[in-house]
């Protein structure tokens, strides 16, 4: 019989041992010999389960399945606004994103006090300098309890604040410039009274 560990037990120092020929009950010299010493069971405890379907394999042509695409004014996190006098083809241009954006204000980590400052001198600036597209980066508030603050308050400060007059319309940013953290305005260079 083949002792495959034999030449391993001189490398390390170690003798075969010999319980183990010892203890096994028959010597066998061939595999044919082995196999005359099998039997059949007797009992019949022995269970067989069926055989399950081999996976389905992937081979559909539609595999990996299209990309989905999301309207993002269809979600909650969507803001936008404009005076009822500006068309509708201005406000899509606004959210895709058409017009040049001249500057950009981050107010993200201030308070609400702090912000509002801030945004009222930005607008003020801009017009001085006669931008029309403006960016107002404010976060999308995940780290606010409850809803989000400033997001919330640019939007008020929008349609409700002292340069309210000035803006013809606002929309939430397109992915690539804030996504829903960022909001455009489009700034009138003079006010409008509608």
């Amino acid at each position: 019989m083949p002792k495959p560990f034999q030449r391993l037990g001189e490398i390390f120092g170690v003798s075969p041992s010999s319980k183990f020929e010892e203890s096994f009950p028959f010597k066998v010299k061939s595999w044919e010999e082995l196999l005359s010493l099998v039997k059949p069971l007797r009992e019949r405890n022995i269970y067989f389960s069926i055989i399950p379907k081999p996976p389905r394999i992937f081979s559909d042509k539609n595999w990996p399945p299209p990309k989905v695409e999301i309207d993002p004014t269809l979600t909650s996190e969507y803001i936008e606004g404009k005076k009822s006098w500006v068309s509708a083809e201005v406000l899509r241009k606004l959210r895709e994103g058409k017009f040049s954006v001249k500057a950009s204000l981050n107010l993200r980590g201030y308070t609400a006090e702090e912000a509002r400052l801030l945004l009222e001198q930005f607008f003020r600036d801009a017009l001085i300098k006669g931008y029309h597209c403006v960016l107002i980066i404010h976060g999308r508030g995940l780290s606010s309890k409850g809803e989000p603050v400033l997001k919330k308050l640019v939007k008020d400060w929008c349609e409700r604040g002292p340069y309210r007059k000035y803006i013809l319309a606002y929309a939430t940013a397109r992915p690539c410039d804030g996504g829903f953290g960022a909001t455009y305005v489009l700034l009138s260079s003079r006010p409008v009274r509608r």
